[in-house]
This record gives C-alpha cells, structure tokens and sequence, in this order.
C-alpha cells in the first residue's frame, strides 16, 4: 500500500470542505479511516466501498487517489485511471508525491488500454460500453477500454437503438459509428365517422382482393375437407363390400352344387356394407352442395338497410 494513501487522512482534515457541513465531513473522515485500515490488511474491494462512501459524504477530488489505487489493485485499469485522473484535474493542491505518483499510474495504465471514438448521427443519444453508460452524444471524450471486443449501444426516445461491436487493441483509437434509426411516425387514427340514415354497411371480409380468392373463405375450406373424407369413406366402404361379396360368391355362390348355400348372417354383412357406402355417398354429396354454396356466397359484402316508413326492422342484401 501507497504512503500517500495515509497521508489523506491529514489531507482530507485540512481539505475546503465541498459543503458547509462539518458532520458530513467528519462521516467521510471515519468511512476513509476505515476504508484505510481494510486497505492495510488486504481486503481492497471492502475497503474500495469505504472510500466510494467517503467520497458520496464529502466529494474532495483527493479520494479519487484512493479509489485509483483501490480499482487499479482489483484489476479495474479502466476505473482506476478514471478516478487518477479525476484526481489530477481536482486536487491541484495535494502533495507533490502524490501527483507524481498519480501521473505514473495514468501512464502505465494508457499504455495498457485501448479508446473508442463514437461518432453518432442523433445529438442526445445515451452512449452504452458493454452496458456501462458514458454519457450522452456527442461525447466530448474518447472512451477508455480494455483490449478485446466491445458493445456500443446508442439510445434516444425518437430512434431505435443502435449496436455496434468494435475490437480494440492496446494503445490505439477504434472508431464506431452509430446510426440508430428514426422509428415511424405512428399515424394518429381517423375519427369514426357518423353512420348514416341509409345504406349502413355492414361487410364480411371481402373475397378476392391482393389476399388472393383462395384467403377468406375458412367455412368454404371446411366443407370441402368434409367432402373429400367423406368421399374416402364411402369408396372404404364400397370397396370392403365388394370384396366381402367376392369372398362369399367364391365360398358360397349360385352354380356351384358341391357348396352350400351362403348364410343369412353372410348376406346381411354385405348388405350392411352396402349401406354405409350409401350413407357416406349421400354424406359426401350434401357437402360438395355446401362446399359450393359456401364458395359463392362467402365473403361477400352484405348491405343492411333500414325499412322506411314507421315499420321497424331491416332488409338484408346480397351483392354480387
């Protein structure tokens, strides 16, 4: 640990408190003996949150020294040179020793980083690092990075966001346009209009149209799927009737004296067989009706218009 980091202590005592308030001040003084006392034994990232503290109760630009050093110890380089070089601009007044020792890690720490210029076509666009916010375009500063491959995300309330990767190599400047796009104008809806006293409209979805005369017509579909099942069950049908009927005339047929006669129970089975094939015949019929009846009139607009004189009621029209 730095010598330097102690000497905030005394520092931090004789500090032009940022606000009149003295117990504030005093608050930041214990949270930087604490932080202090963790940073001497080891444990940096406790005591980084004792220094952020201090530094949230009493903003003296000579924390950021501490917060450097801390960030850069846990291997933060991106946050540690941030608060270096907070401390560079803000601490002015701090000691030789320190400013010197502040100006070589930024150094080293530069030579170890990458930037990124964003360049960005909408003014006021929220900047995003890898999901770190950066600030707001245009950004009057090149943006410190690690080497490696990052994601830049530019969003505004007028505009989708943007997002652009950028592979950034140590000591050089990687620069990524943004171009987040305008959304569309919502267009405002018409105001309903005013039904009128006659020729009230009341339309299914037309048939036809660019949608194709195939689209619109769910019902008509229905019933010509019905048909073509029942037209496979009726030639099922016919089919196990004749083949139960050859198998009985080759068993049991008229003309072959060494047989005997078929059975009544024989018979019935091929009559039975018969019917169904009948029933889903007449089934499979009664569909293809529907199916045309539906291709005709579905989707086709229908006129409703009031009956005049003091009757009560509407006719309805078909248009063709």
């Amino acid at each position: 640990m730095h010598a330097t980091c102690l000497i905030l202590l005394a520092i931090l005592a004789q500090a032009t408190p940022p606000t009149g308030d003295p117990q504030t001040k005093a608050q930041a003084q214990a949270l930087l003996g604490q932080g202090t006392k963790l940073y001497q034994q080891g444990d940096v990232a406790d005591a980084l949150e004792k220094f952020q503290a201090a530094y949230a109760a009493f903003p003296s630009p000579k924390l950021m020294f501490n917060i450097g050093q801390a960030n850069r110890d846990l291997s933060r380089p991106v946050e540690a040179l941030e608060a270096f070089e907070k401390f560079l601009v803000g601490a002015a007044d701090a000691s030789p020793e320190m400013i010197a020792d502040a100006r070589k890690s930024v150094a080293q720490l530069q030579k170890k980083l990458g930037r990124i210029q964003i360049d960005c076509e909408t003014a006021g666009a929220e900047v995003s690092v890898d999901g770190r916010r950066v600030g707001l375009t245009p950004l009057p500063e090149l943006i410190w990075v690690t080497p490696g491959r990052h994601q830049i995300t530019a969003k505004h309330a007028s505009a989708a966001p943007a997002i652009e990767d950028a592979d950034v190599t140590a000591g050089s400047v990687t620069t990524v346009t943004m171009r987040p796009r305008p959304m569309a104008a919502s267009v405002a809806s018409p105001a309903p209009k005013a039904a009128p006293d006659f020729d009230v409209q009341a339309a299914l979805p037309p048939s036809g149209g660019s949608d194709g005369w195939w689209l619109g017509r769910k019902w008509t579909w229905v019933a010509a799927g019905s048909t073509v099942l029942l037209a496979a069950g009726a030639i099922t049908a016919g089919a196990l009737m004749q083949s139960k009927f050859d198998s009985l005339r080759g068993a049991c047929g008229a003309g072959n004296p060494a047989r005997p006669g078929c059975s009544q129970s024989d018979i019935d089975s091929v009559s039975s067989r018969r019917t169904t094939a009948n029933v889903f015949w007449g089934l499979a019929g009664a569909a293809a009706v529907t199916t045309g009846v539906l291709f005709y009139f579905e989707g086709r607009p229908v006129t409703v218009v009031p009956m005049a004189g003091g009757a009560t009621g509407f006719t309805a029209s078909v248009r063709y």
